[in-house]
């Protein structure tokens, strides 16, 4: 996974700065909250709040079309909350999104996929806490790849844009070795809200 991480951070360096010498190009510096949860077979599960942050790059297609390459660092996850327990599970992902976007007149909708490589994150039940494993063996925790696709509508003023996000998974979070053995299924959910800062080609 450290291979992998390294790799990631590499290859977006290097496009980011090839394609920084074309004006058709613009960045974008992104953080905002992330309202994760999960669907399937779990029961009791609320909403957990958590952080993306990162940084996209966007290219125009024509005056409205474009299309954006980003790099996140993205906290998903749920919590449960019952009579005499409480616990709940906080899997960080880098998480890149393509993503299709129109805009005209300060007005901004996008959609796409994305996929997310689980690199850290924290399980807590009852006050004890311990760091999630990563894997699709039986004794693992979450498996390592998510994956589906995100909505987002905003609003952009000069060079900065608000908008809102639902992103749906795709992935089944549960190792494969437990998820054929247990025949289970739980799948990534996340609402956001975010600002982002624009900067480069013409904004």
């Amino acid at each position: 996974m450290k291979k992998l991480t390294t790799v990631l951070c590499a290859a977006f360096l290097m496009f980011f700065a090839a394609a920084s010498v074309s004006a058709q190009v613009r960045f974008a510096a992104k953080a905002g909250l992330n309202l994760a949860n999960v669907s399937g077979d779990v029961e009791s599960n609320k909403i957990l709040p958590n952080f993306l942050v990162g940084g996209q790059a966007e290219f125009g297609l024509s005056d409205n079309l474009g299309l954006g390459v980003g790099l996140q660092l993205c906290g998903k996850g749920f919590k449960v909350k019952e009579t005499g327990f409480e616990g709940k599970a906080n899997p960080l992902y880098i998480q890149v999104p393509v993503q299709f976007f129109y805009q005209n007149n300060g007005f901004f909708a996008g959609v796409g996929p994305y996929v997310g490589f689980g690199i850290a994150g924290k399980a807590e039940a009852d006050g004890d806490s311990e760091s999630i494993d990563f894997g699709n063996g039986g004794e693992d925790d979450w498996a390592p790849l998510d994956f589906g696709a995100g909505l987002e509508l905003g609003y952009q003023f000069g060079s900065v844009r608000a908008t809102a996000s639902y992103n749906l998974g795709f992935a089944n979070v549960v190792p494969s070795d437990q998820a054929d053995f247990f025949d289970v299924s739980i799948k990534n959910t996340v609402i956001g809200i975010a600002l982002a800062y624009l900067f480069g080609g013409n904004n």
